[in-house]
């Protein structure tokens, strides 16, 4: 019994993962469930709440990840000064003031300001310095089954995240969901205290960065970062839909909850095949069905209908996105003397590009369509189905060139 069960650990999960990676397993862990919790009804509260409108949400968040692209360097240089560890640490007073923001915007607008400014520095801290810490302590033989178990392992979490998130918001308001949010965000980083972060101050010139994901070696994977636009469709304009056609916020998390929960079934396998077969086939294939997803949205009614769909496509996306974030790690070690940073602020860059141009093209189109009119929706979700193609252009083994190159 204890062989089989070793051996099934062994063949789906990471099983010698570093110490450093385990801590940031249980990091992210906790910190994805509390986020989690409101992601969902975070479009939402923007729209039903603070009162913008459909096209301004989706501006909003457009606006945000513009920003983000180009303070990304800066996130990457003061990373580079401080250490991973420690400048993840310093972005979570950032995330608890962008929760406060967002409750205190029907008070004022001009705490929009103050949000956008809070979140933004929060991503150029935390993310740069997450991929990059994943890159270097992950192992290249069980990269692909490190992914898997940390999606799977905040997929576990999270897949309670939506429905605790309605339930609050229903029986207790969108305050006491975003202060337990705030809570959870500190405990988070009590993982990330336990091993003492030893590292080297290095340079990270801002306007080299800013060149790097355009150049001609680093396109193809420049291009499918840029293919994210599709996700953050998916993470604004799609949950501003299904509130419509569920209205009760409860019964949305719960839905949202159990698809989650047939996606974390999945990703397990997902991941060894990473491992031991054809990343490019199951990238492909998981791209195919995500563009499948986007395009069968049109027809979705009622609760089932949401549940259906919501769970082929983060199953399909997850075909993807572990083969992807997997080459990407992989990359990043290639160019460990070169700088693991380098790679991964050229990636982050390109996604944060696609995805503030993905959102702005939604938020053209829902301005420009009349919203009353089925028609505008589904232009929508055929916009981020041919959005995945780009996903289609991640090489096998890219690399990103640095200055030296």
């Amino acid at each position: 019994m204890n062989s089989s069960l070793t051996h099934y650990v062994e063949h789906y999960f990471a099983p010698h993962p570093s110490q450093q990676v385990r801590e940031l397993f249980v990091s992210k862990t906790i910190q994805d469930f509390a986020t989690h919790a409101i992601m969902l009804f975070e479009p939402i509260y923007l729209h039903v709440v603070v009162g913008f409108t459909i096209p301004q949400t989706l501006t909003f968040y457009a606006a945000l990840y513009a920003i983000y692209f180009f303070f990304l360097p800066v996130g990457g240089r003061i990373s580079r000064k401080r250490g991973n560890e420690r400048t993840m640490l310093l972005s979570s007073p950032f995330l608890i003031i962008w929760y406060l923001a967002l409750l205190a915007m029907p008070l004022d607008r001009a705490y929009i300001a103050i949000a956008l400014i809070a979140i933004v520095i929060q991503k150029i801290l935390y993310w740069p310095s997450y991929h990059a810490d994943f890159a270097a302590w992950s192992g290249r033989a069980e990269r692909g089954r490190e992914v898997s178990t940390s999606i799977v392992l905040t997929g576990v979490a999270t897949t309670l995240a939506p429905a605790f998130g309605g339930f609050v918001i229903a029986y207790y308001g969108f305050k006491t969901l975003f202060l337990l949010a705030c809570a959870l965000i500190l405990l988070s980083n009590v993982p990330l205290l336990k091993t003492p972060e030893f590292f080297v101050p290095q340079p990270f010139p801002y306007w080299a960065a800013m060149k790097r994901p355009f150049k001609r070696a680093n396109w193809a994977g420049s291009v499918a970062f840029f293919g994210h636009g599709e996700d953050m469709i998916a993470a604004v304009a799609w949950p501003l839909f299904i509130a419509i056609v569920i209205p009760d916020l409860g019964a949305l998390g719960v839905i949202v909850s159990v698809a989650m929960l047939v996606n974390v079934a999945v990703i397990l396998y997902v991941g060894r095949l990473t491992d031991e077969g054809d990343r490019t086939a199951v990238l492909r294939s998981g791209t195919y069905y995500t563009a499948a997803a986007w395009l069968l949205r049109p027809f979705t009614l009622g609760g089932f209908g949401v549940f259906m769909m919501d769970s082929f496509y983060r199953v399909s996306k997850n075909m993807f996105g572990v083969p992807l974030y997997a080459g990407r790690y992989d990359e990043a070690n290639l160019t460990r003397n070169e700088g693991v940073m380098e790679s991964v602020i050229s990636y982050e860059m390109a996604l944060a590009l696609g995805k503030a141009a993905g959102v702005a093209a939604a938020a053209a189109i829902l301005a420009w369509w009349p919203l009353k009119t089925p028609d505008a929706w589904s232009a929508v979700f055929v916009l981020a189905g041919l959005w995945t193609a780009f996903y289609l252009f991640m090489p096998g083994r890219a690399r990103v060139v640095t200055e030296n190159a």
